[in-house]
């Protein structure tokens, strides 16, 4: 017989690189951390309704691979009596913070780095988990279309939702849960300080409104949604003007604004029971270029390189041939040392607070699978959990 009481422990836990780290997200970028702008941190949502218990930890990272994931999952265990597949970590994907990919090309991780991360996050899922209490789940939502835009087509669609969870124990709110999909690339590749990117100001702002609430952030399915410049133009280097603190925090400003509707709209009190399923599933991907034809490409976009020197080309156009040819050589010697992989495993969890379901993407899904799962499970409140158990890249739709 289940307790009839959702139970709700919260941690959260410091995990800003030392200066020097190599930074992650950007082709272009050139040089490491120098500085720190705002701290980055884990927070943890630890979720127990008398049968299940569940740990969801959101860190301000670009993301989180499987051996991290394994990682902490084992340290953890050796914490609390969590099972390891009830331990979901996501990253916001923010591209101001350390590499810690392993196997990427987008800067190589810090071991040691890792290994505190590992051991930060088990000590932050068992403090949630020692400080349990009751409390009530209250679900909002809102629309936001002016943060998040469509990278691949200028005034494409998106996906605007804003979906809020607001915990509420005896002492007031104890926590709020914001679910949106944009890319946290405000800041570009010339910015070498330490920041979660827009989602630093969210979190600010409303920890600001709701004094006492752990305010976490949970991106979505935002592999061709970032805030408002084209993909292109971020490897190319030719972004723009806008990619400043100024504007993260504007952008950060106007999303907590619509989250702090939600909250304020938020229906009666979700159900206290929680359901999880999660399994592993293989993902079938096309043909990935071979070693030599990654050489091929090098050699292509080399010869362009050199031409556009010749020719006078713009500052984007050199720019782009030359971190072309690079991502070309970091692709063959990865392809050399990993193989053709035409089957890729993943984890996949869904779980349920009351008539909000969640559902986990392990990398970078675009928008279009959001809405599907929304439509597919039209009547029922979504959270979309992107870059979240798992980090296997892109994943377009077949028109993408």
């Amino acid at each position: 017989m289940k307790q009839q009481t959702l139970m709700l422990g919260t941690a959260k836990v410091d995990i800003t690189p030392p200066l020097g780290a190599e930074m992650g997200g950007f082709v272009a970028r050139q040089g490491t951390v120098s500085g720190v702008h705002d701290r980055l941190t884990a927070y943890v949502l630890v979720f127990c309704d008398g049968d299940e218990k569940l740990a969801l930890v959101m860190t301000d990272l670009i993301g989180v691979d499987a051996a991290l994931i394994s990682e902490v999952r084992q340290a953890a265990a050796k914490l609390t009596e969590i099972p390891g597949e009830r331990i979901i970590i996501g990253a916001i994907h923010t591209h101001a913070g350390p590499a810690v990919l392993r196997g990427g090309f987008l800067g190589k991780p810090d071991e040691s780095y890792l290994s505190f991360l590992v051991q930060s996050l088990a000590g932050a899922i068992y403090q949630a988990d020692k400080q349990q209490e009751p409390v009530k789940a209250f679900h909002g939502r809102s629309e936001c279309p002016l943060v998040g835009k469509n990278r691949r087509q200028l005034g494409g669609p998106t996906d605007p939702e804003v979906s809020v969870l607001c915990f509420k124990g005896e002492m007031g709110t104890k926590a709020i849960l914001v679910n949106y999909a944009c890319h946290p690339v405000v800041l570009g590749p010339d910015n070498l300080l330490v920041s979660a990117d827009y989602p630093y100001y969210l979190r600010e702002t409303l920890s600001s409104l709701y004094p006492g609430a752990l305010v976490v952030f949970a991106n979505g399915a935002a592999g061709n949604i970032n805030t408002g410049h084209q993909a292109r133009a971020s490897i190319n280097g030719t972004s723009g003007n806008k990619r400043t603190f100024a504007e993260a925090q504007r952008l950060g400003r106007i999303l907590a604004g619509e989250a702090m509707k939600a909250v304020e709209t938020a229906s009666e009190a979700l159900a206290p029971f929680l359901k999880v399923d999660s399994r592993m599933i293989t993902l079938s991907v096309e043909k990935i270029p071979s070693p030599e034809e990654y050489a091929k490409m090098k050699l292509d976009w080399d010869k362009k390189y050199q031409e556009l020197k010749k020719t006078g080309g713009s500052y984007g156009e050199t720019q782009e041939a030359l971190l072309m040819a690079e991502w070309a050589e970091a692709m063959k010697t990865r392809s050399e040392r990993h193989g053709l992989k035409t089957k890729i495993p993943l984890e996949l969890t869904v779980f349920s607070i009351g008539d909000c379901e969640f559902y986990t993407l392990p990398g970078e899904f675009f928008f279009e699978f959001g809405l599907m799962l929304k439509q597919a499970r039209k009547g029922k409140s979504l959270f979309i959990l992107g870059y979240t158990n798992g980090c296997i890249g892109y994943v377009a739709p077949e028109p993408a």
